[in-house]
Parts: structure tokens; sequence; C-alpha cells
């Protein structure tokens, strides 16, 4: 199974399953991700997600290989740009919290699903990588969630140089909400979920929808 589905109490648990391939991000896991998070949001007994990782790290970004076959076909590479955007968008739309619980390498794609999170822990020692630029692929997933979070002259740097940044670095520019001891990751994660869990669904819903576009409707 390329995800993993666990109830922690009131907390759906969504672990991203292929660590010999660093969770790289094929059309198989974006699926099975996007489909995991509207069941959690359907799912009353759910008051909030945690989207974590098994293995060394978080995810290796999207899956190249996976993404080259589907170049080759137009149905295909549409199909995979439409999974892509849903579920960069999907957590942004469920009535619940949704937060990343980062570890390890958190690389271009990968580094996408824990920005579109409504908060994200990172244990010590993670790592966020954007190196679209040295595969010579235009990051037109990657930047918009930057831009979301960071000043045009970052998100520059980091998409044009594919430089590493630290957790400290992150949690400085606001990127991620707190960093703790690796041991203690899932459950900072799921404590942070559980916290948050306290909107109904419509009026968190509400609440994500004006946080995104700027300002809090009366």
């Amino acid at each position: 199974m390329v995800l993993l589905r666990e109830d922690r109490g009131r907390i759906r648990l969504l672990t991203l399953n292929r660590p010999e391939k660093r969770n790289a991000l094929s059309s198989e896991l974006m699926a099975a991700l996007l489909a995991a998070l509207r069941a959690a949001d359907a799912d009353a007994a759910v008051a909030g997600v945690v989207i974590a990782a098994a293995g060394p790290g978080f995810c290796a970004g999207a899956d190249l290989a996976d993404r080259a076959a589907a170049m080759q076909d137009e149905a295909r590479r549409n199909e995979r740009t439409a999974l892509s955007d849903a579920l960069i968008a999907a957590p942004g739309q469920l009535g619940k919290p949704v937060v990343a619980a980062l570890h390890g390498a958190v690389v271009g794609a990968g580094a996408s699903i824990a920005l579109c999170s409504d908060m994200a822990i990172a244990a010590e020692g993670t790592r966020f990588l954007w190196p679209e630029a040295k595969h010579a692929i235009y990051p037109s997933l990657v930047a918009p969630m930057l831009l979301r979070h960071l000043s045009p002259r970052d998100v520059f740097e980091l998409l044009a140089t594919g430089r590493a940044m630290p957790a400290e670095e992150a949690l400085r520019l606001r990127l991620v909400n707190r960093v703790v001891p690796a041991e203690r990751l899932l459950e900072e994660a799921c404590a942070a979920a559980e916290a948050t869990a306290t909107y109904p669904p419509d009026l968190l819903r509400r609440l994500k929808q004006a946080i995104d576009a700027g300002g809090l409707a009366r």
C-alpha cells in the first residue's frame, strides 16, 4: 500500500508509504492521498488530519519516471496535472485541520504538500529543497505555493539555486509552525490537529477561504 491510514483518537493519520522511492509522488500515491483526505472530511468521527511519511524522509517530490511517462501522452499529462492541482487544493477545502508532520528531506512537490497544509510541524534536521532548476523542470506547481508564504526575492533565490533550507530557517520564515525533536514529531502534529479542531466544518472552511483570500469577511 502506498498510503497507510490510522486513527489516533479523533485524528486521522495518513502516512506516505513509498520509502524505497523516498515517498516520491507517483500518480498512484497522489490519487490515494487525495481520496483519503476527502474520506476523512466526510467522516464525522474524524476531527483533524495529519500527513506524515514512512522512511528516512517526508517526500522526494514528484516521481520523475512517472512524470516522464505521463508527458508522453496528452491525456495522461492532463490527468496528472489535474490530479496535482486537486491534491494541492484539497487541504484548504477540508472542513477539518490538516497538519503536515515533516522529517528528513522535504523536496519540490512534497514541500508543496507541506505548504498547502494548514500547519506544519518539522522534526529537527528537516530540510527543504526545490531542485526543479537542476532537472530543467519549470516550477509551475511549487512556485505558487512558495509565493503564498515568501517574498518574490526569496522565492527566486530558492528556485534558481535549488539550495537546501534547514528547519531553523524554515521556522524563521514561518514555513513551519514548530521544530520539535524527531521522537515527538507525530505526537506534536496530532496534538496540533486536535487543538485546532474547534470550529464546525462549515465555519472552518470559511475561515480557511478567508485566510487564503487575505482577509476575514464580516
